[in-house]
């Protein structure tokens, strides 16, 4: 039988999940009545790029942590690098 802190925590995880559903229900229901109320824009002549600048490249998208987890591993990988150094020279 779990734990009640497992129970408690499980019951409030299905309570988010409902509640994230019912915001998700209710933003695509106002983007529908939105989209039905506003009149159609009159449609765009399609944008014609200029010959002189070349167009851009698509941005990559960065990761957050990517250097800070990089950091961490160097230092750990440095760190076991030391030891088995100073083992071998101990031991040797």
């Amino acid at each position: 039988m779990p734990k009640k802190s497992h129970r408690v925590a499980s019951r409030q995880a299905e309570v988010s999940k409902e509640r994230k559903r019912k915001k998700r229900s209710q933003a695509s229901q106002k983007r529908a009545v939105a989209i039905s109320a506003s009149p159609s824009p009159a449609p765009k002549p399609p944008a014609q790029p200029s010959a002189s600048k070349p167009s851009l490249p698509q941005a990559v998208p960065r990761y957050r942590y990517f250097i800070a987890d990089l950091r961490k591993i160097g230092v750990i990988a440095g760190a076991m690098l030391i030891i088995l150094i100073v083992l071998a020279f101990l031991l040797g």
